[in-house]
């Protein structure tokens, strides 16, 4: 592959834009993008253990650029101040997502992890929670986290507002001071023993943060979001899947609760009403966002591969990017991404300002969030398919590192909800929410059923 090129269009100093962000926010990308060309690119491949997918390698490797990244600070930046964390905004908080995915969108996943579980106890205003964790997260060591969504009968049900969390099957039942968890979660990740998360570059596990219902039958009065330590006693791990993407950087198991008892402190929500919200806004809604960040770095990679190709390849003479057709599918490619990012960057901008926007949760967020997450996803679709079109048979051979691009941008589409969920979701934005015909005589059945 030819040597990385520079270009100032792709550069953190012109790609963002100052009405969302400030001049030290883009000096913090540029760092970012600098160890992302010298201590990630050149390890793409070993981060899924090469074309044998070494288990050994794909971990040492993984845990390794982890710690470094934690070494820079990426994983304390939205942690608040007051607890030693960085304070960074959701919009530096984007750009670290999409500039590390941009080496690598696992490896940008992991980070994210943490950045999630930070933002749900801080939108929870669980300051007890958050300096028990704090000095985890801010030492020198690193550390992983989970969040744990999805049901094996579901799919997207929880995704879906209609459904109002009544199929949630993973119940929290209060005793005493306590709570015990029964049932089964299936693709969260990085997730497993906890001994699989330690090694010499990754202290261990901070654990799982887990949707739960205390009665399906309450619906949203029902769902919470609880922290689960990473070694309770009755959790167990299937195997991790075999996935065509993501293989080592997000492991995913099944995991089934069984008589999990945790201390009553470790429900995050603590308010009525408050885990609907915290469930739909910060590990749905926002989740969702992220996302998009993410796409757009891959995105962006993807498309200096071919830019760099495209100049060492030629037709009749000339560099293929200079052929019109090559020059204008670039163009288009370009133009996929720069307002895929715009839209991602000001849709963060419009969460920084509630007073103007409105809840988090609302229909209309939750709408420009699935917006987001989902013209990325098309963009990632576009440049990858096209971009490998261009490249042939050098975009499919795996030295060549588009095709692993194109591998990992799928589940990025899919998860939380999905392609079709985010359409849903802009229409309800629209013209407000909407119930499935049938939906109450089914919940009816189903209690009648028990």
């Amino acid at each position: 592959m030819p040597h990385q090129e520079y270009y100032k269009m792709l550069s953190p100093e012109f790609k963002y834009v100052r009405a969302f962000c400030t001049e030290d926010d883009i000096a913090m990308a540029e760092s970012i993008r600098k160890f992302v060309n010298k201590e990630i690119m050149p390890h793409r491949q070993d981060l899924e253990g090469g074309w044998h997918r070494d288990e050994q390698l794909a971990l040492e490797t993984q845990h390794a650029l982890y710690a470094k990244l934690a070494d820079l600070g990426v994983t304390k930046s939205n942690l608040p101040t007051e607890h030693g964390g960085l304070g960074l905004s959701p919009v530096v908080r984007q750009m670290v997502n999409e500039e590390i995915s941009r080496g690598d969108i696992g490896l940008g996943t992991m980070v994210g992890k943490i950045h999630w579980i930070v933002s749900f106890m801080v939108a929870a205003k669980r300051d007890d929670l958050l300096k028990e964790f704090a000095d985890r997260i801010t030492g020198k060591d690193s550390w992983t986290a989970c969040v744990a969504i999805t049901e094996p009968t579901g799919g997207a049900n929880l995704e879906d507002p209609a459904q109002q969390y009544r199929t949630i099957r993973t119940i929290a039942r209060q005793d005493g001071d306590d709570y015990v968890i029964n049932g089964h979660k299936i693709w969260p990740g990085p997730s497993g023993p906890a001994e699989h998360f330690q090694s010499k570059d990754l202290k261990g596990h901070l654990g799982y943060w887990t949707v739960a219902t205390t009665d399906p039958e309450k619906g949203e009065e029902g769902v919470g979001l609880f922290h689960i330590p990473p070694d309770a006693k009755g959790m167990n791990f299937s195997k991790p899947y075999e996935k065509m993407g993501f293989c080592w950087t997000d492991e995913n198991v099944d995991i089934y609760f069984d008589d999990v008892r945790i201390p009553k402190k470790y429900r995050i929500d603590t308010e009525p009403g408050q885990g609907s919200n915290l469930v739909r806004a910060y590990v749905i809604g926002l989740g969702r966002l992220a996302g998009a960040a993410r796409l757009v770095g891959l995105s962006q990679a993807v498309l200096e591969i071919v830019l760099n190709a495209t100049k060492h390849r030629e037709i009749v003479g000339m560099p293929q990017r200079e052929r019109s057709l090559f020059a204008n599918y670039i163009g288009e490619m370009f133009r996929f991404i720069d307002i895929a990012r715009q839209y991602y960057l000001s849709v963060t901008w419009q969460v920084m300002h509630p007073e103007i926007y409105g809840d988090h949760w609302s229909h209309e967020m939750i709408a420009k969030y699935s917006a987001a997450r989902s013209f990325s996803a098309d963009c990632a679709h576009f440049v990858c398919n096209r971009g490998m079109e261009m490249m042939g048979s050098y975009g499919y051979a795996y030295e060549f590192n588009l095709e692993k691009y194109m591998r990992d941008y799928k589940i990025v589409q899919m998860w939380l909800g999905g392609a079709q969920r985010d359409r849903l979701d802009i229409a309800q934005g629209l013209y407000g929410p909407f119930t499935w015909g049938g939906f109450d005589d089914w919940s009816k059945k189903q209690r009648l059923a028990k």
